[in-house]
C-alpha cells in the first residue's frame, strides 16, 4: 500500500468542511481554546463549555477523550488531547499514536496549537497507518486512507523538506513490512529478487549473483545453507550513489533466509511456523535503500542481501560438515539451524573485498537468545567501534526505536573452537547471542568500524510506536536518521 498524504495548512483555510472530518485538538493544561480558530460558533461554545468542566481538569496529560460533534451528531468525532505546557520530544510520537488510532482510514483535521515541530507526530500517523492486505481479494482490501491535514497558525514554521523525507521514509518502511509479511510460498528467492529489481526505477543499481557466481566467488558458507532447497540461492547487490563516486560507501548487510526450517537440525513445528520472517534483515536493507534514493540522501550505500532457503533435503548441509569460507577459514557446522551467521560471514567478507566500505552495518534475525535477553522491546547491538556505536544509538534514540548494546568479549568467542577446523558455528547455550556476534567478528577486518544488529525480537509480531502488529521494519527509521547526519 502507498502511505497516505500528510498536508499542512494555515488556520485561515480552516473551513466548515474540515470541521466535519474527524477532528483532533491538542489543548494545553490551562484549558484555553485558540481564539484564532475560525470554528463554527456552536462548536466553539460546545468546546469551551467542555474545557471548563472537571472531566477535562482531571484528565491526565497525554491522554485523550472523545466527544460527539454537535455539527453532525456523529459519535466519537472530536478528539481532545490534553498536553503539558512543556512537552518532551518523545511525547510528540505518543500524540501521533493516539491520533492515528482515532483516525482509522477517515479524513482527519488536526489543530496543531503547540509550538513544537509536527514532523514526529505526522511520521507516527503515517507509519501506523500501514495495513497488510496485499493478499486479500479486492472486496476485502482496505480502502485508501483519506488525508490528514494539520492546521497551524500564521507564524508557525514547518519544513516541507522534512515532510517529504517522511514520505520517502514511509515508502521504505512499507516495502520492508510487505516483504516480511509475505509468506514463504510467495516470497521465495526469485520473487524477492524481482521485488528488489523494482528499485531500479528510483535510481538504485541492482545486480544479482546467481549460484554459479556464488560458487565462483567462493562464498561456500552461504551456498551450503541453501543446498537443500529447490529455490536457488542468490546474492543481491544494491548500490545508491548520493555522493561523489570516489567516496567510500557504507555497507548494509542483510540476512535473507526466506524460510528457515532449521535444515537437518530441524526446528519444532511451533518454532518453524513464523520462519518466513527470517529474511527481515534483508527487508530492512531493501527499505533503507529505497528511502535513501527517494529522499536523495547524500550518502553512498551498498546493500548486500544473501537470499537462501534453509530446508532439509538430499543435498542439505549436514551437522559436522566442514566448509571453507570466502575468507579462507574452515568452519565446522555443528548445527544447521545456526545458518544465518554462515550467510552473513561470507557476505561481510565479500563486502570488504569488493567495496572496501568505510563502515558496515549488518542486520539479522539471528538468535532466539536475544529475545530472552531483551524481549520484544529492544534490538541487540554489538560493535567493535565505540564512536560508531554511540552515533548509531543516538540515532535510535532520535528515531524512537529501542536498542541496547551488548558486549563483544573474546571469552565468548573461545567456545567456538574446533578440534578439526578453524572454528565451529555454535558454542553452547550461555550467552549465545554474544557467541553469534563473536562468530561474525571473525569476518571483520580490524580497521573497519562495524555494527551488528540482532533484530530477532523486534522484527515482527510486536506493537511499536510506529506499528500496530505484524512486521515492524525496525531499523529502517534509525538507519535513515543516522544517514541524515552521517554521510
Amino acid at each position: 500500500m502507498k502511505p497516505h498524504k500528510i498536508l499542512v495548512k494555515r488556520k485561515k483555510s480552516f473551513k466548515l468542511d474540515h470541521q466535519k472530518n474527524k477532528f483532533a485538538l491538542l489543548i494545553g493544561e490551562d484549558g484555553r481554546l485558540d481564539n484564532e480558530l475560525p470554528l463554527d460558533s456552536l462548536l466553539a461554545k460546545y468546546l469551551k463549555n467542555f474545557l471548563s468542566k472537571k472531566v477535562f481538569k482531571k484528565l491526565s496529560f497525554n491522554k485523550a477523550i472523545l466527544l460527539d460533534n454537535p455539527l453532525t451528531l456523529e459519535p466519537d468525532f472530536i478528539l481532545i488531547i490534553k498536553v503539558k505546557n512543556f512537552i518532551d520530544d518523545k511525547e510528540l510520537f505518543d500524540f501521533g499514536k493516539i491520533i492515528c488510532n482515532f483516525k482509522d482510514k477517515n479524513a482527519l483535521s488536526v489543530i496543531w496549537s503547540i509550538s513544537k515541530p509536527l514532523e514526529s507526530t505526522a511520521r507516527t500517523i503515517q507509519l501506523r497507518s500501514y495495513v497488510f492486505d496485499r493478499l486479500k481479494s479486492e472486496n476485502n482490501k482496505r480502502k485508501k486512507d483519506a488525508e490528514t491535514i494539520f492546521f497551524v497558525n500564521e507564524k508557525f514554521k514547518f519544513s516541507k523538506s522534512d515532510l517529504s523525507k517522511n514520505d520517502a521514509l514511509a515508502e521504505g518502511v512499507f516495502l520492508c513490512r510487505d516483504l516480511v509479511n509475505l509468506p514463504a510460498n510467495i516470497l521465495n528467492t526469485k520473487k524477492f529478487e524481482n521485488e528488489v529489481k523494482n528499485l531500479k526505477k528510483v535510481g538504485i543499481k541492482v545486480s544479482v549473483l546467481n549460484e554459479k557466481d556464488i560458487k565462483a566467488v567462493g562464498m561456500n558458507l552461504l551456498f551450503a545453507v541453501g543446498k537443500g532447497s529447490d529455490n536457488p540461492s542468490k546474492v543481491l547487490v544494491l548500490e545508491w550513489k548520493g555522493e561523489k563516486s570516489d567516496v567510500k560507501p557504507t555497507a548494509l548487510i542483510g540476512k535473507g533466509v526466506v524460510f528457515d526450517s532449521g535444515g537437518l537440525s530441524l526446528k519444532s513445528s511451533s518454532g518453524m511456523v513464523d520462519m518466513a520472517m527470517d529474511m527481515a534483515g534483508a527487508a530492512v536493507v531493501t527499505g533503507v535503500l529505497k528511502s535513501a534514493a527517494l529522499s536523495k540522501l547524500k550518502v553512498n550505500l551498498v546493500g548486500l542481501i544473501g537470499l537462501v532457503e534453509n530446508m532439509p533435503g538430499p543435498k542439505s548441509l549436514r551437522p559436522g560438515d566442514i566448509i571453507k569460507s570466502l575468507k579462507g577459514d574452515m568452519v565446522q557446522v555443528n548445527n544447521t539451524d545456526a545458518e544465518g551467521r554462515l550467510v552473513l560471514g561470507d557476505l561481510l567478507w565479500y563486502s570488504q573485498l569488493r567495496f572496501k566500505p568505510k563502515r558496515i552495518f549488518d542486520l539479522a534475525t539471528l538468535t532466539g537468545a536475544i529475545i530472552i535477553a531483551l524481549g520484544k522491546e529492544y534490538a541487540g547491538v554489538f560493535s567493535n567501534n565505540d564512536n560508531l556505536c554511540h552515533d548509531f544509538l543516538s540515532a535510535c534514540e532520535r528515531a524512537n526505536e529501542k536498542a541496547w548494546r551488548l558486549p563483544l568479549d573474546k571469552k565468548f568467542g573461545d567456545v567456538l573452537s574446533s578440534n578439526v577446523a578453524d572454528m565451529a558455528n555454535v558454542g553452547g547455550s550461555q550467552g549465545s547471542s554474544i557467541v553469534a556476534a563473536m562468530f561474525l567478528s571473525n569476518f571483520i577486518k580490524k580497521e573497519i568500524p562495524w555494527v551488528h544488529l540482532d533484530i530477532a525480537g523486534v522484527a515482527k509480531n510486536t506493537e511499536t510506536i510506529f506499528s500496530k502488529s505484524g512486521a515492524t521494519a525496525w531499523g529502517v527509521v534509525s538507519l535513515f536518521e543516522y544517514f541524515q547526519e552521517f554521510s
